[in-house]
C-alpha cells in the first residue's frame, strides 16, 4: 500500500479537485494540500460553500477577495511567500466561517494557471458522517478534474435520522431505508452511487473517487471493502479508498474499479 494520499488518489500533473459528501471533507482537503505542497506544487484551498476559517496548522494564510481581479492580485503576492494558502469571498464573524466563491470564479482562476492544484470543498454536511444533497447541491466547478466523495464509515450501524445524516428524509427517499432504521453498507453504496452521478454531471471530471473515512477498526475496514465491492456494480468509479485521515498512514485499502474514464467533452 502506498503511504501517501496523493499517490493512492493518482494526483499527478495539475488539476482541480472538488470534494463532496460528508465525514471528513475538510480534513481531506488540507491533508492533500500539505502533501501536494511538500511535493513542490502550488496549491489553493477554498470552497464554493462555507467552511470554518482555516487554522494556522491547516493553512499558513487565508486571503479574502471580492472579485476575480482581487483574487488574482492577492494570490500572486501570496505565492511569493507560501506554496499553499487558502482563499474565500468573505468572512462571517458570527459563524466564524469562510464564505466561498461561485463556480465561475473557480473556473476563471484555474484558467489563469496561477496554481498547479486548486482544492475545493464543494459541499456542506453540518459535520455529520452522511448526507443527501438538495437540488442546489453540490456546487462543483465545471473545470473539476478530480471529483472525490467522502463518507464516514462511523455511520454504519446507526439509525437513519437527522442526528446522524444531513437531510435524512432525502437519504431515505434515495435508498429506501426508513427513518429510524439501521444504516448498512448497501444503503451507503446506493447513496454514494446517486451522489456521484449527480455531481459528475456538473463538471464531467476525468477521475471520480470515493474516500471512505474513519476506518479505524477492523469492522469499519471490512465495511469499506463491502461498500467498494457494491459500488463496482453500481457506478463508474476509478477508485474506492478506505482509510482514516487521523492516522499517520491514512490509507487502509485501495480498490481500483476502472482504470480509465472517458475524457471530458470539450465541444
Amino acid at each position: 500500500m502506498k503511504p501517501s494520499l496523493i499517490d493512492n488518489l493518482g494526483l499527478t500533473g495539475k488539476g482541480v479537485i472538488s470534494i463532496i459528501g460528508a465525514g471528513g471533507k475538510t480534513s481531506l482537503m488540507f491533508r492533500l494540500a500539505k502533501e501536494l505542497a511538500n511535493s513542490g506544487n502550488t496549491v489553493l484551498t477554498t470552497t464554493t460553500t462555507k467552511i470554518l476559517m482555516p487554522a494556522p496548522d491547516q493553512s499558513p494564510e487565508t486571503i479574502l477577495a471580492g472579485s476575480i481581479e482581487e483574487l488574482v492580485t492577492k494570490s500572486t503576492a501570496c505565492l511569493t511567500r507560501y506554496p499553499h494558502f487558502s482563499a474565500g469571498h468573505g468572512y462571517d464573524p458570527v459563524l466564524k466561517k469562510l464564505n466561498g466563491f461561485n463556480r465561475d470564479t473557480i473556473d476563471q482562476l484555474w484558467r489563469t494557471a496561477l496554481f498547479d492544484w486548486i482544492i475545493v470543498e464543494a459541499d456542506g454536511a453540518k459535520r455529520k458522517p452522511l448526507k443527501a444533497t438538495n437540488s442546489h447541491e453540490p456546487v462543483v466547478p465545471e473545470v473539476t478534474s478530480h471529483l472525490v466523495l467522502v463518507t464516514g464509515l462511523d455511520a454504519v450501524g446507526l439509525p437513519l435520522d437527522d442526528t446522524h445524516v444531513h437531510r435524512a428524509d432525502l437519504f431515505s427517499q434515495n435508498t429506501g431505508v426508513g427513518l429510524g432504521d439501521i444504516i448498512d453498507e448497501h444503503a451507503i453504496a446506493t447513496a454514494i452511487a446517486i451522489e456521484i452521478k449527480k455531481a459528475g454531471a456538473l463538471g464531467h471530471p476525468l477521475k471520480t473517487l470515493v474516500f471512505l473515512n474513519k476506518a479505524d477498526t477492523r469492522e469499519r475496514i471490512r465495511s469499506g471493502l463491502k461498500i467498494g465491492t457494491l459500488l463496482q456494480q453500481k457506478s463508474n468509479l476509478n477508485k474506492v479508498i478506505t482509510g482514516a485521515l487521523k492516522d499517520k498512514i491514512p490509507v487502509k485499502n485501495c480498490l481500483t474499479l476502472h482504470q480509465n474514464k472517458q475524457k471530458r467533452n470539450t465541444d
